[in-house]
């Protein structure tokens, strides 16, 4: 490399700095409310359908449209874009944890006012629906990264509830689906963390229990912006991961037993590699990766009981919305 090719090396370094710089303080922000977390999970499918080898798929922005989009396209289109698919997404995936989520929200009001109102006769209620849910949680969570991307590749609402591709996707995913799993499962610790940062934060934070109401404001704000900033660092990575798992699946499931299910699919396809889907490995997987999903079920009820928030039963930064709350 010349002296010339290392000085106009620079600038493009310092720009792409800059702007992994301005990603990460734009989505930490957003990532602090429920409402503009939706902006933050629209810019994240269109990422996933950029980094699977989407067809026409753009490096999505915040704000910033296409070139040749029109004047207003061009000034807003990114950020309509991100707001158009943040809620169907949001739609989508809270159908889909719909089954689970409610069910653990019953559970809890059940254990909880049963436990009060000394409603004794009914105690296996709490319990009974609270395992019922784990093992749909289990079971959804099979699918659901994967119908995930489904959706941010086709670009269309509901598409994540297209079984018949999704299952197709998972059949041939291979063995980096359960590392995926388990990485999500490792990265979630420090937001059940969080949740019981609040019962534990007298033992952990020195003069915690003197501080004033600004004080303990100002601080209450700063863990916010900390814990927004972890979730939408590890999204990123995490959703794009994702993506690439699911570009691999499907350039080995076009070859085979399910090539016509795939017939126009909206997908950059390079070399294709031939594979097969053996159904011994594939239900064994199935049946890791529903151990590996009940270990963050498991993050989930014990972080509820440190912190009774009943919101935090339907939704969780790393499957639904990307809010730190």
């Amino acid at each position: 490399m010349t002296a010339a090719d290392t000085v106009e090396t620079r600038p493009n370094v310092i720009w792409r700095l800059l702007g992994a710089i301005k990603t990460l303080i734009v989505g930490t922000l957003f990532c602090t409310t429920p409402v503009t977390s939706i902006i933050v999970l629209g810019w994240l499918m269109r990422r996933m359908r950029w980094r699977a080898g989407g067809v026409g798929a753009l490096k999505p922005g915040w704000v910033l449209g296409a070139q040749g989009s029109g004047r207003l396209g061009r000034l807003l289109g990114g950020f309509a874009a991100n707001v158009r698919e943040g809620v169907l997404a949001a739609i989508s995936l809270f159908l889909a944890t719909m089954p689970f989520s409610v069910v653990w929200l019953l559970s809890w009001w059940a254990g909880w006012e049963n436990s009060f109102s000394k409603g004794y006769e009914q105690a296996f209620v709490g319990p009974a629906l609270g395992l019922t849910g784990v093992v749909l949680f289990c079971m959804i969570m099979i699918w659901l990264p994967m119908a995930q991307v489904h959706q941010a590749v086709e670009n269309r609402a509901l598409a994540l509830f297209e079984w018949h591709k999704v299952r197709s996707v998972v059949r041939h995913t291979g063995w980096s689906y359960l590392a995926l799993a388990f990485v999500t499962v490792f990265f979630a610790l420090p937001v059940f963390a969080g949740r019981g940062l609040v019962v534990f934060a007298s033992g952990i934070i020195p003069g915690f229990d003197t501080m004033s109401t600004e004080e303990a404001a100002s601080l209450a704000s700063i863990i916010a912006l900390v814990k927004a900033g972890y979730v939408f660092v590890v999204l990123v990575l995490l959703r794009g991961w994702a993506a690439r798992i699911y570009s691999k699946a499907l350039h080995r499931a076009i070859v085979g037993p399910d090539a016509l299910k795939w017939k126009g699919a909206p997908l950059n396809f390079g070399h294709v590699r031939e594979g097969r889907s053996w159904k011994l490995t594939h239900w064994l997987r199935c049946v890791l990766l529903m151990a590996i999903w009940f270990a963050l079920a498991a993050q989930i009820f014990v972080g509820q009981f440190l912190n009774h928030d009943w919101h935090m039963w339907l939704t969780h930064p790393l499957f639904l919305l990307p809010w730190a709350g």
